[in-house]
Protein backbone atom coordinates (compact mmCIF):
# COMPACT_ATOMS: atom_id res chain seq x y z
CA UNK A 1 0.00 0.00 0.00
CA UNK A 2 1.18 3.39 -0.98
CA UNK A 3 4.43 2.31 -2.95
CA UNK A 4 3.43 4.70 -5.30
CA UNK A 5 2.04 7.96 -4.27
CA UNK A 6 0.01 10.57 -7.04
CA UNK A 7 2.76 13.61 -7.63
CA UNK A 8 -0.55 16.23 -7.34
CA UNK A 9 -2.29 14.98 -3.99
CA UNK A 10 -1.19 15.54 -0.52
CA UNK A 11 -0.92 12.49 1.90
CA UNK A 12 -1.19 12.59 5.62
CA UNK A 13 0.32 10.11 8.20
CA UNK A 14 1.98 9.73 11.62
CA UNK A 15 5.00 8.89 12.99
CA UNK A 16 4.91 7.24 16.71
CA UNK A 17 7.91 8.08 19.29
CA UNK A 18 7.55 5.25 21.84
CA UNK A 19 9.70 5.65 24.62
CA UNK A 20 10.48 4.25 28.08
CA UNK A 21 13.06 3.63 30.76
CA UNK A 22 15.02 0.87 30.83
CA UNK A 23 17.64 0.38 33.51
CA UNK A 24 17.71 3.65 34.07
CA UNK A 25 18.44 4.62 30.11
CA UNK A 26 15.80 6.39 27.78
CA UNK A 27 15.03 4.03 25.51
CA UNK A 28 12.36 4.27 22.33
CA UNK A 29 11.13 1.29 19.68
CA UNK A 30 11.83 1.07 15.92
CA UNK A 31 10.97 -1.20 13.35
CA UNK A 32 13.36 -1.85 10.72
CA UNK A 33 11.37 -1.19 6.71
CA UNK A 34 10.44 -3.88 4.82
CA UNK A 35 10.32 -2.24 1.55
CA UNK A 36 11.39 1.18 -0.58
CA UNK A 37 12.17 3.75 0.38
CA UNK A 38 14.64 2.98 2.83
CA UNK A 39 14.38 -0.88 2.29
CA UNK A 40 15.95 -2.38 4.95
CA UNK A 41 16.85 0.88 7.21
CA UNK A 42 14.91 1.88 10.40
CA UNK A 43 12.43 4.04 11.30
CA UNK A 44 9.58 5.27 13.74
CA UNK A 45 6.15 2.89 13.84
CA UNK A 46 3.82 4.74 11.33
CA UNK A 47 0.77 4.73 9.32
CA UNK A 48 -0.91 6.60 6.20
CA UNK A 49 -3.91 8.37 8.11
CA UNK A 50 -7.38 6.55 6.33
CA UNK A 51 -9.84 8.52 5.20
CA UNK A 52 -12.24 8.00 8.08
CA UNK A 53 -10.13 8.11 10.32
CA UNK A 54 -8.63 10.67 12.78
CA UNK A 55 -4.84 11.30 13.56
CA UNK A 56 -5.65 10.43 17.21
CA UNK A 57 -7.46 7.46 15.95
CA UNK A 58 -4.69 6.21 13.45
CA UNK A 59 -2.35 6.66 16.90
CA UNK A 60 -4.39 4.32 19.16
CA UNK A 61 -4.86 2.02 15.89
CA UNK A 62 -1.51 1.82 15.46
CA UNK A 63 -0.67 0.97 19.26
CA UNK A 64 -3.53 -1.77 19.69
CA UNK A 65 -2.61 -3.35 16.51
CA UNK A 66 1.54 -3.22 16.54
CA UNK A 67 2.08 -4.11 20.86
CA UNK A 68 -0.78 -3.89 21.32
CA UNK A 69 -1.48 -1.61 24.31
CA UNK A 70 -4.82 0.11 25.06
CA UNK A 71 -5.71 3.19 26.78
CA UNK A 72 -2.01 3.98 26.41
CA UNK A 73 -0.52 7.80 27.30
CA UNK A 74 0.01 9.67 23.90
CA UNK A 75 0.31 13.50 23.05
CA UNK A 76 0.61 14.72 19.58
CA UNK A 77 4.37 16.25 19.15
CA UNK A 78 4.54 18.04 16.19
CA UNK A 79 3.70 18.35 12.46
CA UNK A 80 6.37 17.78 10.19
CA UNK A 81 5.77 19.09 6.31
CA UNK A 82 9.20 19.58 4.45
CA UNK A 83 8.65 19.52 1.06
CA UNK A 84 11.29 16.47 0.46
CA UNK A 85 10.37 14.69 4.01
CA UNK A 86 9.58 11.90 1.64
CA UNK A 87 10.97 10.71 -1.97
CA UNK A 88 7.41 9.04 -2.81
CA UNK A 89 5.21 12.38 -3.14
CA UNK A 90 4.17 15.06 -1.11
CA UNK A 91 3.74 13.60 2.40
CA UNK A 92 2.85 15.26 5.66
CA UNK A 93 3.54 13.80 8.96
CA UNK A 94 1.67 14.23 12.45
CA UNK A 95 4.09 13.20 15.32
CA UNK A 96 3.48 11.96 18.55
CA UNK A 97 4.85 10.83 21.51
CA UNK A 98 3.91 7.49 23.85
CA UNK A 99 5.12 6.75 26.63
CA UNK A 100 4.95 3.13 28.34
CA UNK A 101 6.88 1.67 31.41
CA UNK A 102 8.97 -0.99 30.50
CA UNK A 103 8.17 -3.29 32.54
CA UNK A 104 4.46 -3.29 30.85
CA UNK A 105 6.54 -2.79 26.92
CA UNK A 106 8.77 -6.34 27.93
CA UNK A 107 5.74 -8.30 28.46
CA UNK A 108 4.19 -7.37 25.28
CA UNK A 109 7.28 -7.53 23.11
CA UNK A 110 8.15 -11.14 24.93
CA UNK A 111 4.22 -11.90 24.41
CA UNK A 112 3.36 -10.69 21.01
CA UNK A 113 7.17 -11.45 19.43
CA UNK A 114 6.74 -7.37 17.61
CA UNK A 115 9.63 -7.43 15.15
CA UNK A 116 10.89 -4.11 17.16
CA UNK A 117 13.82 -3.10 18.62
CA UNK A 118 14.61 -1.08 21.79
CA UNK A 119 17.26 1.29 21.31
CA UNK A 120 18.90 3.34 24.01
CA UNK A 121 18.99 7.31 23.16
CA UNK A 122 21.13 9.44 24.39
CA UNK A 123 21.55 13.02 23.08
CA UNK A 124 24.25 15.54 24.01
CA UNK A 125 25.83 18.81 22.52
CA UNK A 126 27.43 16.70 19.92
CA UNK A 127 23.91 15.26 18.75
CA UNK A 128 21.97 12.10 18.72
CA UNK A 129 23.11 8.53 19.24
CA UNK A 130 21.11 5.40 19.06
CA UNK A 131 22.49 2.17 20.40
CA UNK A 132 21.33 -1.42 21.03
CA UNK A 133 21.92 -4.33 23.26
CA UNK A 134 24.39 -5.56 20.56
CA UNK A 135 25.98 -2.19 20.80
CA UNK A 136 24.94 -1.55 17.10
CA UNK A 137 25.30 2.58 16.64
CA UNK A 138 22.45 4.81 14.67
CA UNK A 139 23.14 8.48 13.99
CA UNK A 140 20.02 10.75 12.69
CA UNK A 141 21.00 10.56 9.28
CA UNK A 142 21.05 6.64 9.35
CA UNK A 143 17.17 6.60 10.17
CA UNK A 144 13.99 6.24 7.19
CA UNK A 145 12.94 9.77 6.08
CA UNK A 146 13.17 12.54 8.85
CA UNK A 147 12.75 10.37 11.44
CA UNK A 148 15.95 11.26 13.53
CA UNK A 149 14.62 14.73 13.36
CA UNK A 150 11.44 13.82 14.88
CA UNK A 151 13.46 11.92 17.78
CA UNK A 152 15.66 14.60 18.77
CA UNK A 153 12.72 17.42 18.62
CA UNK A 154 11.02 14.39 20.63
CA UNK A 155 13.69 14.20 23.54
CA UNK A 156 13.88 18.39 23.71
CA UNK A 157 10.21 18.47 23.95
CA UNK A 158 10.17 16.12 26.80
CA UNK A 159 12.63 17.39 28.48
CA UNK A 160 11.62 21.01 28.98
CA UNK A 161 8.19 19.56 29.56
CA UNK A 162 9.84 17.00 32.62
CA UNK A 163 10.08 19.69 34.90
CA UNK A 164 6.35 21.39 34.82
CA UNK A 165 3.97 18.81 33.52
CA UNK A 166 3.00 15.28 34.83
CA UNK A 167 4.96 13.39 32.33
CA UNK A 168 7.48 12.05 33.78
CA UNK A 169 5.26 10.13 36.61
CA UNK A 170 4.18 8.14 33.04
CA UNK A 171 7.09 5.98 32.94
CA UNK A 172 6.21 4.56 36.42
CA UNK A 173 5.80 1.07 36.55
CA UNK A 174 3.23 1.74 39.17
CA UNK A 175 2.08 5.39 39.68
CA UNK A 176 -0.04 4.86 42.72
CA UNK A 177 2.92 3.09 44.86
CA UNK A 178 6.95 4.47 43.71
CA UNK A 179 9.75 5.73 45.91
CA UNK A 180 11.15 8.67 45.12
CA UNK A 181 14.22 7.48 43.95
CA UNK A 182 12.37 5.45 41.30
CA UNK A 183 11.46 8.72 40.26
CA UNK A 184 14.62 10.15 40.04
CA UNK A 185 15.99 7.48 37.96
CA UNK A 186 12.78 8.45 35.39
CA UNK A 187 14.10 12.33 35.36
CA UNK A 188 17.71 11.24 35.27
CA UNK A 189 16.78 9.43 32.12
CA UNK A 190 14.82 11.81 30.38
CA UNK A 191 17.28 14.50 31.19
CA UNK A 192 20.23 12.58 29.95
CA UNK A 193 22.12 13.68 33.66
CA UNK A 194 22.57 12.87 37.42
CA UNK A 195 20.51 14.84 39.90
CA UNK A 196 21.00 15.34 43.02
CA UNK A 197 18.77 13.59 45.39
CA UNK A 198 18.47 16.00 47.96
CA UNK A 199 17.96 19.18 45.67
CA UNK A 200 15.45 16.77 43.74
CA UNK A 201 13.66 15.72 46.79
CA UNK A 202 12.94 18.91 47.60
CA UNK A 203 11.55 20.24 44.52
CA UNK A 204 9.42 17.35 43.68
CA UNK A 205 7.50 17.57 47.13
CA UNK A 206 7.47 21.27 47.03
CA UNK A 207 5.93 20.92 43.77
CA UNK A 208 3.23 18.51 44.28
CA UNK A 209 3.31 17.34 48.34
CA UNK A 210 2.07 20.40 49.42
CA UNK A 211 -0.51 20.98 46.41
CA UNK A 212 -1.97 17.21 47.60
CA UNK A 213 -0.86 16.16 44.12
CA UNK A 214 1.84 13.45 45.79
CA UNK A 215 0.78 11.89 48.97
CA UNK A 216 2.35 9.04 50.98
CA UNK A 217 0.84 5.32 50.95
CA UNK A 218 0.49 2.97 53.70
CA UNK A 219 3.08 0.74 52.16
CA UNK A 220 6.71 0.76 52.20
CA UNK A 221 9.51 -0.58 50.62
CA UNK A 222 12.19 -2.31 52.05
CA UNK A 223 15.53 -2.03 50.27
CA UNK A 224 18.51 -4.16 51.89
CA UNK A 225 19.65 -2.36 55.54
CA UNK A 226 18.54 0.16 56.99
CA UNK A 227 15.07 2.32 56.99
CA UNK A 228 12.43 1.28 54.26
CA UNK A 229 11.48 3.99 51.92
CA UNK A 230 8.72 5.75 51.50
CA UNK A 231 6.40 4.89 48.67
CA UNK A 232 3.99 8.01 47.43
CA UNK A 233 1.29 8.20 44.95
CA UNK A 234 0.51 10.75 42.38
CA UNK A 235 -3.38 11.22 42.68
CA UNK A 236 -4.81 12.52 39.35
Amino acid sequence: MHDVLAQDQLYMTVDILILTVRDGRLHLLLARRAKPPYEGRWALPGSFIRVHESAEGTVKRLLEEMLPIQNAFFEQLYTFTAEDRDPRGRVISIAYLAIVPWGNLKRLIAEEEISFRCWQADMDESGLRLTDDGSAALLPEDLAFDHGKIIETGIERLRGKIDYTDIGFRFLENPRAFSLSELQTVFEAVLGKTLDSSNFRRAILNRYEKTGRLTQTVLAEQRGRGRPAVLYRIND
